[in-house]
């Protein structure tokens, strides 16, 4: 029989690293490692964000860096950067991404193809082809990538946004699968509606009221409950989780499509 473990998930004094520190998900998700005695790097394009996210933290021994990661070599320079002066991380949390504007097939040009793509999928690959071998090299490590509930549903308006989530969560199925034997975990995490700063619309008047009677919880979530799943992901109190896709959506995905009862 095993001893019962001290419920704790052990991130104390441990490196986190957070690619996308804007107000919502980035913030939130660092503020909470850091408020469990992490020490938090923060990544943005805009040094001036990265530094205010910086401030905002409790705790001591955080660092901004500014990197624009759809770059190839600006992510392997960002690299070097935060191995030189914060460390290898223990934790990478990857925020970044975008919806896009609401437009239908015909009129999605390949522009917005691929700007779409590579904010939400691309620079995914670019960051984790930089950071995860060394963390396998060490032999341990926890990633945890920001996906959607459009990966796994359809993306009317938003094509290329539900192809990159898709294909995120692919990705992310195919490097647990490498990183497993080195010690590594890869997570994604599936939010639905999240009353982050730039949707916070959608908390409000006849959409809010559909909004609400569509999610069966009766709220969009908070940015604050999407870090704590990713806090959850990355820490030993899911260390024998990886490869999967958790979703985080008030219930609005499992909703019976047709009349129930009958």
């Amino acid at each position: 029989m095993t001893t019962p473990q001290a419920f704790a998930p052990g991130l104390a004094g441990r490196r986190v690293l957070v690619i996308g520190s804007g107000p919502g998900i980035g913030l939130e998700t660092a503020r909470t490692f850091a408020a469990l005695g992490a020490r938090i790097g923060v990544v943005d394009i805009d040094p001036g964000r990265a530094d205010d996210a910086v401030a905002a933290l409790d705790g001591e021994g955080h660092a901004g860096f500014e990197c624009d990661v759809r770059d190839a070599a600006g992510v392997q320079e960002l690299m070097a950067a935060v191995v030189g002066s914060f460390g290898l991380p223990d934790v990478l949390v990857n925020v970044v991404g975008i919806g896009g504007p609401a437009r239908g097939v015909g009129e999605t040009d390949v522009e917005l193809w691929d700007e779409i793509i590579g904010l939400n999928l691309r620079q995914q690959f670019l960051v984790a082809q930089a950071f995860l071998p060394a963390m396998m090299e060490r032999g341990s490590g926890s990633v945890v990538v920001i996906s959607s509930i459009n990966a796994q549903q359809s993306s009317p308006l938003r094509i290329p946004y539900g192809v990159a989530k898709a294909g995120l969560d692919s990705l992310v199925r195919s490097l647990a699968i490498e990183a497993a034997p080195h010690g590594v975990r890869v997570n994604s995490v599936r939010p639905g509606s999240t009353r982050t700063p730039r949707r916070l619309h959608l908390a409000e008047g006849e959409l809010g009221e559909l909004y609400r009677r569509e999610i069966p919880i009766g709220r969009l979530a908070e940015p604050v409950d999407v870090a704590n799943l990713v806090v959850f992901l990355a820490s030993d109190l899911s260390r024998h989780i990886t490869g999967e896709h958790v979703v985080i959506d008030g219930g609005s995905t499992i909703r019976y499509s047709q009349p129930a009862g009958n």
